[in-house]
């Protein structure tokens, strides 16, 4: 068990929650990532951007922040799409009856 988690047992304090994405989006090493926030006023939706690519080992991945023009091509691309599922997930969640159940 990592120290910090046995730390945390041996407290009381229990894992952090952590959230898993909505939809990712990939193409070659570009990535497009949405992830739901709770908010008073309703679900926030945010995108993360991911370029990786291998390193000098072969086994290795590592993460630019760098595109090249093929890349942006692909940004633009993958961008369009996850644009278009946060705003299928906004209207399915202003279609949603008071109370139900999230999915």
């Amino acid at each position: 068990m990592p120290e910090a988690s046995k730390q945390r047992a041996e407290s009381g304090e229990t894992e952090p929650v952590r959230t898993r994405p909505v939809a990712t989006f990939k193409q070659s090493g570009v990535e497009v990532t949405i992830w739901k926030n709770a908010a008073p006023n309703g679900d926030v939706y945010n995108t993360t951007i991911r370029n990786s690519y291998k390193g000098e080992k072969a086994d290795e991945w590592r993460e630019t922040t760098t595109f090249s023009p093929s890349d942006l091509a692909i940004l633009a691309q993958l961008s369009g799409q996850a644009f278009q599922e946060i705003v299928r997930l906004k209207r399915q969640n202003r279609n949603k009856p008071e109370g139900a159940a999230p999915r």
